[in-house]
């Protein structure tokens, strides 16, 4: 989530960014939140501190109708104090919806243009293999090799759907085995095994939510 004080302060240069992503998002809507925001917490902690200085005063006056004026005055601006509250709320729970429909901004590296064409290629490191014999691809020589089915992917998962056996499968368990033992072992890190489910406010810190909901599974019963 973008910090909203850069939203505030440099609205239109964040405007670009995003346009740069060939995407929108709704900073305008965002900026009117913010300003609907802060004014009303501004009225109401005049409204507390004014409501604070009344009740210093209460005690020391000892004519009943006095007292009774402004028991009514600061009924009525606690009734305004708590609109206040609940309407602040509201907009801040909308303003935290808003801000999460703002994407990442491209860091000033990355090329501009309308589609991947405009994307740089780099120059590869070293020297391409070259071999004595036609390569084949993986979907010819998996099967091949009865290192990958096709077939029964495909009536399992659907569409680009395929099932390791053998020693494909021994392989897949292997490389994971391997990076996480070198990169554990050599490179600092520590290996984490995290629940496969998660609640809504994880998915949200980690950006999947909102804009992968409908692409998610969602276990109904437990959220």
């Amino acid at each position: 989530m973008l910090d909203l004080k850069l939203i505030r302060e440099q609205t239109e240069w964040v405007k670009a960014q995003i346009a740069k992503l060939n995407t929108t998002a709704p900073i305008d809507e965002i900026v009117a939140a913010d300003v609907e925001r802060r004014a009303l917490l501004a009225e109401a902690e005049n409204l507390k501190a004014e409501r604070n200085r009344v009740s210093k005063q209460f005690g020391g006056i000892k004519d009943d109708a006095q007292r009774e004026t402004m028991r009514s005055q600061m009924k009525i601006v606690g009734e305004r104090i708590t609109a206040l509250d609940e309407r602040t709320k509201a907009v801040e729970e909308r303003l935290t919806a808003l801000q999460l429909e703002v994407p990442n901004l491209p860091h000033a590296s990355v090329p501009v243009g309308p589609d991947e064409s405009h994307n740089i290629i780099h120059p590869a490191v070293g020297e391409q293999k070259t071999f004595d014999f036609t390569p084949l691809p993986h979907w010819e020589i998996g099967p091949a090799l009865g290192l990958m089915d096709f077939e029964r992917g495909i009536k399992i998962h659907g569409a680009r759907g395929y099932v390791l056996k053998g020693a494909g499968a021994r392989l897949e368990r292997a490389l994971i085995a391997w990076f996480l033992d070198l990169h554990g072992g050599e490179h600092g890190y520590t290996e984490v095994l995290p629940p496969f489910l998660v609640k809504e406010e994880a998915a949200y810190c980690s950006a999947h939510l909102p804009k992968f909901r409908d692409t998610m599974y969602y276990d109904a019963e437990d959220n």
